[in-house]
């Protein structure tokens, strides 16, 4: 009796799960398991008190996941569960932040745990999934994706940039048109930003008011008040800015910077982090950085920057190959603004983006360098003066080159294709760097309370 008894119950719960065709469908494509601990279910009945099973519910043991992109699949459990991932990605946790540390504990009822995987296609990981004393193992594959950012659409972005939105010209000097496109092409990208989904989107208007920065805020989910920052200049040189006597477009300097700082809001703006999220465009950066300045004069009392990644003149990156007469395309990563044990941290963090999730393979045409230096080349030194932690991403693209440009009208996106071997070259070398930009933030946002820059001692 108590046997058909089993069998019916058994029998109804796959039917209420699965459905009634739940005995005709693939294995491959819907493989649920039911794993019970503790007294098997037969042995449950005719007990005075019937005990609570553990049970683990994997939809399917093999999963294509692609590459750089959120991807959710299914696990279902009555208890708490565990994942560990063994390879080339990150999990993504129960409230959709993205997780570095190979392992994540979810609650028992949520079914829907993530992956975000490397943009490395070919890749695989293995998933270990763990519930109680339970243990299953899915193997996910890496498989081709456009990926939440991308080369190209950075790419797509400093053509937009360099077409409709030229002479952004810093509007505190007096040879030149006051600001107005800078200003007109300052809203334009605020409106951009709300497009992209952040909270707050501003246009600054300090006490003078050509200082506009572009500043566009997504708020933390653990940490409100603890800020990491991502922005480069977009002002450039305006006429007779030595050595080069000015420029329109400034495709280098910086409306690389600007399209890596926008590239990379595209995916921090629709992305969950624990700390809060600031987009930035800088005001007069080649006045002397009083955009950056302003703003750090300005963070609230009750709110630190954990970390500032910069970046100024960085169109050139691997993997380009620079054609005869270029290169070689060095990238340079400086670290600053921490103390010695914190600049150590940060720059584990570069190697880890650079070299174990991106596989980055150096030849003497393209390098990168990564150090703990402090300079005022740039906006990080608004921030890492007043003791936060900064990156400095750098790419000046051969001096030769480089000095034939700066400043100059040959700093325009045809001269940036023609040294990149052509537009896929240029698209290339851009996502590199958007890559190792996004997943070095993950790496900052998961620190938590452990890392603060110089700022929690400041004794140094």
């Amino acid at each position: 009796m108590a046997e058909n008894l089993a069998d019916s119950l058994m029998r109804w719960f796959f039917i209420q799960v699965l459905g009634p065709q739940y005995m005709t469908r693939r294995p491959q494509t819907m493989l649920l398991v039911c794993l019970m601990l503790s007294s098997g279910l037969l042995g449950c009945f005719g007990n005075e008190e019937t005990e609570i099973l553990e049970e683990l519910f994997i939809a399917s043991f093999e999963l294509s996941a692609p590459a750089g992109e959120l991807f959710f699949y299914t696990v279902e459990s009555n208890v708490d569960y565990r994942i560990e991932i063994d390879g080339a990605g990150f999990l993504v946790d129960e409230n959709g932040v993205v997780r570095d540390g190979g392992n994540w504990t979810y609650p028992a009822g949520f079914a829907s745990p993530g992956l975000f995987m490397h943009p490395v296609v070919g890749e695989f990981a293995i998933l270990n999934i763990s519930a109680g004393e339970m243990t299953e193992s899915i193997n996910v594959s890496v498989i081709d994706a456009a990926g939440i950012v991308s080369g190209q659409s950075a790419f797509d972005t400093i053509d937009w940039l360099t077409t409709d939105h030229n002479n952004r010209w810093c509007g505190k000097g007096s040879i030149h048109d006051g600001g107005e496109n800078y200003a007109a092409s300052a809203e334009a990208m605020k409106q951009h930003l709300l497009d992209i989904g952040f909270d707050h989107v501003e246009v600054t208007e300090y006490e003078e008011d050509y200082l506009k920065d572009i500043v566009a805020y997504n708020y933390g989910e653990v940490y409100p008040d603890e800020w990491i920052v991502v922005g480069g200049h977009f002002d450039v040189a305006y006429a007779l800015t030595p050595p080069g006597g000015g420029t329109s477009e400034g495709a280098n300097d910086d409306t690389s910077g600007s399209t890596v700082s926008l590239e990379m809001a595209e995916a921090l703006g629709t992305m969950n982090f624990d700390h809060t999220v600031v987009a930035a465009l800088w005001a007069c950066e080649e006045e002397g950085l009083l955009g950056s300045l302003a703003f750090v004069d300005h963070i609230p009392e009750n709110v630190t920057v954990k970390a500032y990644l910069n970046f100024d003149m960085v169109s050139l990156n691997y993997p380009i190959v620079p054609p005869p007469g270029y290169g070689p395309y060095d990238l340079g990563i400086a670290v600053a603004g921490a103390s010695d044990e914190n600049h150590t941290v940060m720059l584990d963090w570069i190697e880890s983006a650079v070299v174990d999730e991106l596989q980055y393979s150096p030849t003497s045409q393209n390098e990168i360098h990564w150090s703990a230096t402090e300079s005022c080349a740039s906006d990080h030194c608004s921030f890492f003066r007043e003791g936060y932690a900064t990156f400095n991403f750098f790419s000046a693209g051969g001096d030769a080159s480089f000095w034939q440009e700066w400043h100059s009208g040959t700093d325009n996106l045809d001269f940036m294709v023609a040294k990149a071997g052509g537009e896929d070259g240029l698209a290339s070398g851009f996502n590199t760097l958007v890559w190792i930009s996004l997943q070095l933030f993950i790496h900052i946002d998961n620190t938590g309370d452990e890392f603060q820059g110089r700022w929690v001692d400041s004794t140094e």
